[in-house]
């Protein structure tokens, strides 16, 4: 089997945050929002057979993730954002090629998302005590005392 296409997609399964939090560590005031997040990759390869013509199978894999971004005073602070859950991973197969199977798989992903959410927002509200610990730890090498 020959990979023919091989394509990583960053597709936002929401663009609206599904939990944010406002936290005052030391004197900064910070915004943490969460989003739900997901990459698919596509791999499409076509078996040979002898006496047989090849029909193209599309081959993908989709990771959705809980993203966390953090900002003080309007500015990103891309330090403190990151990845704060990985769901199972999700894959498939289609017959046919990889670009007439895209919006199925767009929609797949998006389903499996949706089902998570609740599991999303509960993880987003758990990691406010992880970005006080990130916040502690960065406080406590740059403070000299």
């Amino acid at each position: 089997m020959l990979p023919i296409l091989a394509s990583v997609a960053a597709l936002a399964a929401s663009s609206t945050p599904i939990h944010s939090a406002e936290l005052t560590h030391g004197a900064q005031a910070y915004t943490a929002s969460y989003h739900t997040a997901s990459s698919v990759r596509f791999t499409q390869v076509e078996p040979r057979f002898g006496n047989r013509n090849a029909i193209p199978v599309c081959r993908w894999q989709a990771d959705v993730r809980v993203d966390r971004a953090v900002a003080a005073q309007g500015q990103s602070v891309p330090a403190f954002g990151k990845a704060v859950h990985r769901f199972a991973p999700l894959s498939g197969s289609y017959a046919g090629t990889c670009a007439a199977a895209r919006s199925q798989v767009d929609a797949e992903v998006a389903r499996y998302a949706s089902a998570r959410n609740g599991e999303a927002v509960s993880v987003a509200q758990q990691d406010r005590a992880v970005l006080v610990n990130e916040l502690d730890s960065v406080r406590a090498l740059t403070v000299k005392g």
